[in-house]
């Protein structure tokens, strides 16, 4: 459907459904990352980190569909049939540009467990994700 469009719509409808979903889902997660910053108890703090991981996979599985939405990219990637949902994995990317998250998020959702990265403590303060990634992430201000 968006693959038909011209070049620069089809850009600004997915900038905008990135960011609506962006938007959304770090509304809903704020309320939950609140909670857990206040309760300290771990069968909380367990419900809570599921809550936020099925929040997260919520955007992925959306950023997912545009993705795929927005025309036919051929993805050429080899080793994934062998993969376990359940493993451990270390993905290591070198951020060619602000899409690699995105890209391997494509690529590995539902394959292995959720991606979590390595940030400098100052990016929690970024707007928006960043209270998103110290929720998922489990870290403690």
């Amino acid at each position: 459907m968006l693959a038909s469009l011209p070049a620069a719509l089809r850009g600004s409808i997915t900038g905008l459904i990135l960011g609506l979903n962006t938007v959304l889902i770090f509304s809903c997660m704020i309320p939950v990352a609140l909670l857990k910053l206040v309760l300290r108890g771990a069968g909380a703090r367990r419900v809570l980190d599921r809550l936020l991981m099925t929040l997260a996979s919520r955007w992925v599985a959306i950023n997912n569909a545009w993705i795929a939405a927005v025309g036919s990219i051929r993805w050429d990637v080899e080793g994934l049939a062998g993969l376990d949902p359940q493993g451990w994995y270390l993905v290591s990317s070198n951020h060619q540009s602000w899409v690699d998250i995105l890209v391997l998020q494509r690529i590995f959702h539902t394959r292995i467990p959720f991606l979590k990265f390595f940030l400098k403590q100052e990016l929690i303060w970024v707007p928006v994700i960043g209270l998103a990634w110290w929720a998922r992430q489990g870290s403690n201000l």
